[in-house]
């Protein structure tokens, strides 16, 4: 069995005990982040949770510029300081860093802030986003400083603070929006949307002071002349030029989801329907399929998570049998939670859709994007082993060329009557496609990495098959016997998730082993 060759001893056993608490608080963050918006579409209703949408592209985008790349320069530079001994030049690359991003933050958050009002009329098209622009406009400023704090713990491979803000974060962030929700509701749904939207600038707030204050506990290094101004403009040049690459790639998704914010209901409302209808439909489409699709994706981003070390350590080896087989292992445990995820969302869609947002026209979308599901969750992986494989800017690229795929047929199908919204879900679960796709062709291309993708299949797909069976025949009899309530889907869902897990073991889709190393786990360290 492996061992990890790059540390000894007690490193070692930090080293994935910081990678394990990382991935817990990761769960425990996207967990609370996917259950709040049950309660949210129930407060704000399809309407509502548009408004809401509509604002976070912006602010998505406004932070990526401000801030995105930067953290990670911050922990690649300290991390290189420390391995020499030079602490204190370390703690200067945060303060530095520091600096420039309350700038950024600033001068961003107050853009966002006064362009609000353009942004609502002109490129929304829908006055009231105006409130929900303006509520999350400060959360830019906050997050800036919160990542340059992340970096710094980072660049010391202390990740027990970064987790505890990722936990605290999103438990504030939470609870804030779905108060102000409740609370701003009986003045206007456009109220309400900016009452949950300020919700990230809590969440960010309560970050940055839990991280501070780690950061004030921590022993200052001692020793070391003072840096001179030409030994500043230095560092600050290396993080500029470590930070850009990596801005420019992590600001192609909010670019087109904002694109997709202003495409989608300017295209439905060329079709007939009124602002409002356009704004509801968006919502059922980016506020509720869109996040149902995402569900499975919590673990299938541990995954990605856990593979860029392992991929790195099999290359570090020249162990080419290694890197494939661990590829391998990793896309066939993505088939195992993707196959189900997606051909469950696909059965009970409306169903589903009346239970967690009782917006059943939600279903519609989601129908024609739960193929994109699977797509999705292999997209993922196959990003996280082309990052090990120290390949990070091909899946880049492919996210691009999704996010054109997904720009173009939205603009074509979403102005189609038939398909309106559903047009739109098909655009998006493409993009997924295309993504997916090309990081595969990748991996056999750059890496040679061939996957037998029948053997890795059919087994899944047969007890695929055997639970949507039982789900099928299952709901009505549940249906019948609630008096017709949407709770029926739970025990159907429950049963077809039992008779998966039961089929998968008995086909061999699941080996034995995978429970044996999740009850034992996986992270402990392996003789």
């Amino acid at each position: 069995m492996w061992r990890p060759f790059f540390v000894k001893g007690v490193e070692r056993v930090s080293f994935l005990r910081g990678a394990l608490v990382l991935i817990l608080a990761g769960f425990c963050s996207k967990i609370i982040g996917a259950i709040y918006r049950v309660p949210l579409s129930y407060l704000l209703g399809a309407e509502g949770i548009g408004l809401y949408q509509m604002a976070y592209p912006f602010y998505s985008s406004a932070f990526i510029l401000a801030a995105s790349g930067i953290p990670v320069a911050v922990a690649k530079l300290s991390a290189a300081e420390i391995a020499h001994g030079r602490h204190h030049r370390a703690r200067l690359v945060f303060r530095l860093a520091l600096v420039l991003l309350a700038l950024t933050g600033f001068c961003f958050s107050l853009l966002l802030y006064l362009l609000a009002p353009v942004l609502a009329n002109r490129i929304l098209r829908d006055p009231r986003a105006l409130y929900p622009l303006r509520a999350i406009a400060p959360a830019v400023f906050l997050i800036a400083l919160q990542v340059a704090l992340r970096g710094y713990f980072q660049g010391r491979q202390n990740m027990a603070p970064i987790a505890g803000c990722q936990v605290v974060e999103q438990a504030v962030r939470v609870t804030t929006m779905l108060g102000l929700a409740y609370a701003l509701l009986p003045r206007g749904v456009e109220y309400a949307a900016a009452g949950a939207t300020f919700g990230t600038v809590t969440g960010a707030l309560a970050g940055v002071l839990l991280l501070g204050v780690h950061y004030l506990r921590a022993p200052r290094p001692t020793g070391g002349r003072p840096a001179s101004i030409k030994e500043k403009a230095a560092i600050l040049r290396e993080i500029v030029r470590l930070a850009l690459p990596i801005t420019l790639g992590a600001l192609i998704m909010p670019v087109m989801d904002t694109i997709d914010a202003v495409m989608v209901p300017w295209r439905l409302q060329t079709i007939g329907f009124s602002v409002r209808q356009a704004t509801s439909l968006y919502g059922q489409l980016s506020g509720m399929a869109v996040s149902l699709i995402l569900f499975p994706t919590v673990i299938t981003a541990a995954f990605a998570f856990s593979l860029i070390p392992a991929i790195s350590e099999a290359v570090a080896l020249k162990r080419g049998d290694l890197v494939s087989r661990r590829a391998g292992e990793a896309l066939g445990l993505t088939v195992l939670v993707g196959l189900p995820a997606t051909v469950g969302l696909y059965l009970l869609p409306a169903e589903i859709c009346q239970l967690l947002f009782r917006t059943p026209e939600a279903g519609a979308p989601l129908s024609f994007l739960a193929f994109g599901c699977f797509f999705l969750c292999l997209q993922q992986t196959t990003t996280g082993i082309l990052q090990g494989l120290g390949r990070a800017g091909v899946p880049v690229l492919n996210i691009f060329l999704g996010a054109c795929c997904n720009a173009l047929l939205n603009y074509y199908l979403t102005a189609i009557p038939a398909l309106n919204i559903r047009g739109a879900a098909l655009g998006t679960g493409m993009g997924f496609t295309v993504a997916a796709l090309f990081n595969l062709r990748a991996l056999d291309r750059l890496a040679g990495i061939r996957l037998d993708f029948k053997a890795m299949l059919y087994r899944p797909l047969a007890a695929t098959l055997g639970m949507a069976a039982a789900v099928k025949a299952a709901y009505p009899w549940f249906w019948a016997r609630t008096g017709g309530s949407p709770l029926a889907v739970l025990p159907a869902v429950l049963l077809g998730a039992a008779v998966y897990l039961l089929l998968a073991l008995l086909t061999g889709a699941v080996p034995r082993r995978y429970l044996t190393y999740i009850s034992s786990s996986g992270f402990r360290r392996r003789p």
